[in-house]
């Protein structure tokens, strides 16, 4: 089924293996004919934001997932292994994990995603709200559990 994508001036999408830009200045529609992995700019984490927190070492190991179609391929299990090993760690994702780990189950791996980048996010604002003036996004911040 074909996707149709917006890409707005200067934003990037993945798209198949290839990062695209939109160097116009206006916004440009697309449209995915083929069953490829596409991620828009906001969704797209860089290796080096990976280590930022655990929360973003989960992330960034969907993404590959997702990127790579990891489906049936020997590391999905390491993967599920691995997010079931953050959420005895922190209790408090508990939820989000279960959720994830049910859609990588059930071969949605953008589903399970989007449910990472919410956690994520949701992560960042609390580590904001607690840490205001806090150091930038390039130095590691130990993930603070809700109590």
């Amino acid at each position: 089924m074909p996707l149709k994508i917006r890409v707005k001036p200067e934003g990037k999408i993945f798209a198949g293996g290839a990062v695209l830009k939109n160097v116009g200045n206006r916004p440009a529609d697309l449209l995915i004919l083929s069953d490829s992995p596409v991620l828009r700019e906001d969704y797209m984490m860089n290796i080096e934001r990976r280590d930022e927190s655990d929360v973003s070492n989960v992330y960034f190991l969907l993404q590959v997932i997702y990127l790579f179609k990891g489906k049936d391929k020997p590391m999905d299990n390491l993967v599920i292994e691995t997010v079931k090993s953050f959420a005895k760690l922190y209790p408090a994702y508990e939820s989000d994990v279960a959720q994830i780990i049910g859609l990588l189950e059930a071969k949605e791996t953008f589903k399970a995603l989007r449910v990472a980048h919410a956690m994520l996010a949701q992560y960042e604002k609390d580590t904001q709200a607690v840490m205001p003036d806090a150091v930038p996004n390039s130095v590691s911040v130990p993930l603070l559990e809700n109590t």
